[in-house]
């Protein structure tokens, strides 16, 4: 595992589903993540928070958003072209609402 940036990080799984690993990530994740929260936010679905001008937000409660690119060999010229397809797939994942995953499918 790589950490890019915050809290971006790269996993390289050789040979497994993608798929059912996502699944169970993402299970696990929504699993624990509720024990960082109080009753009264997690049966609201989002956190009240001050923002940096001290003004009263809504934010969802923390997910996780995984995107997926299957680098078969060949695929790539290099290791940007892989980190644009991660970036498009992760993209996609954080469009929805909750922990969610996207795979790229494209050949």
């Amino acid at each position: 595992m790589v950490i890019l940036d915050g809290d971006d990080f790269v996993a390289l799984v050789p040979g497994i589903v993608c798929e059912k690993l996502c699944q169970n990530i993402i299970a696990q994740f929504d699993h624990n993540v509720g024990k960082y929260f109080t009753e009264n936010d997690l049966e609201k679905g989002y956190i009240e928070v001050a923002n940096r001008k001290g003004i009263i937000e809504q934010f969802p409660l923390t997910s996780l958003s995984i995107g997926v690119v299957v680098s078969d060999e060949g695929r790539f010229s290099n290791i940007l072209e892989i980190g644009e397809v991660g970036a498009q797939v992760k993209h996609a994942a954080k469009s929805v609402m909750g922990s969610s995953y996207a795979v790229d499918r494209r050949k």
